[in-house]
Order: structure tokens, then C-alpha cells, then sequence
């Protein structure tokens, strides 16, 4: 299986400037959890449900796919 990225310091700068297509299937499984695709990714269609959740209101997976993409609470909420 491919590795994840390491990303360092906020996640979001990292994995905004990326297309779906420069993701390893890893990776685009780790977002997949999360609700995204490559139409959502490229803003084709609405970011999924996810994007708009607090933490606490992520489900068990959700969180796991957030924190292997690197994030965590104080990071995912401050968005």
C-alpha cells in the first residue's frame, strides 16, 4: 500500500494545492472516507457533508481518515 504523504504544519495548505490526480489511491481512500472525489476535489460539485463538520461530529472513520491526512481536532475545527 502506498505511504501518506507526511505533511507538516497545516494540512489544509498542503492538500489544497494538490489535484486529485497528484494523490496516491492511499491517499484518495483516506479522502474517499471523508465524502470526497475527484468531482468534489476540483470543485465541481459541493464539498462533501464532512467539510462542514466539527470534529465532535465526525464519525469514528471520518476521524481516522483526518488524522492519518494530518490533522487533528484544533486543526480540522479551525477551518
Amino acid at each position: 500500500m502506498a505511504n501518506i504523504r507526511d505533511v507538516e504544519g497545516d494540512p489544509s495548505s498542503a492538500w489544497d494545492d494538490l489535484n486529485w490526480t497528484d494523490m496516491n489511491s492511499a491517499e484518495q481512500r483516506l479522502w474517499m472516507v471523508l465524502g470526497w472525489d475527484e468531482d468534489s476535489w476540483q470543485e465541481d460539485t459541493d464539498p462533501p457533508e464532512s467539510d462542514d463538520k466539527y470534529w465532535e461530529d465526525l464519525t469514528n472513520s471520518e476521524k481516522n481518515a483526518a488524522l492519518e491526512l494530518g490533522y487533528t481536532q484544533p486543526l480540522w475545527d479551525e477551518e
